[in-house]
């Protein structure tokens, strides 16, 4: 998993509606790293601050929370229903 996926998956899984700290966040992925991977925290601080500067994350003071566009462009799009065909009308 990559460190910006980390990210949104700690943001969505924190739910807290002013934004989550960096702190926070890192606690979050650190609690739940696979055991061979080593913690790198020059990549996690570089995945924050490119999410910014992409838009998929707006900074609010010393939080993160997710953009209105990325929630977004992650929703599963729905597909429309098909339309009935409607059998023709007899004429009297």
């Amino acid at each position: 998993m990559s460190y910006k996926a980390g990210i949104v998956k700690a943001i969505s899984e924190l739910k807290d509606r002013t934004g989550s700290s960096s702190i926070a966040i890192k606690k979050h992925m650190q609690a739940n790293l696979p055991a061979d991977k080593k913690w790198m925290n020059a990549a996690f601080l570089k995945a924050l601050k490119d999410g910014v500067e992409a838009g998929d994350f707006v900074k609010v003071k010393a939080s993160y929370k997710l953009s209105a566009a990325f929630k977004e462009k992650s929703k599963p799009k729905k597909k429309a229903a098909p339309k009935k065909k409607t059998a023709p009308k007899k004429k009297a």
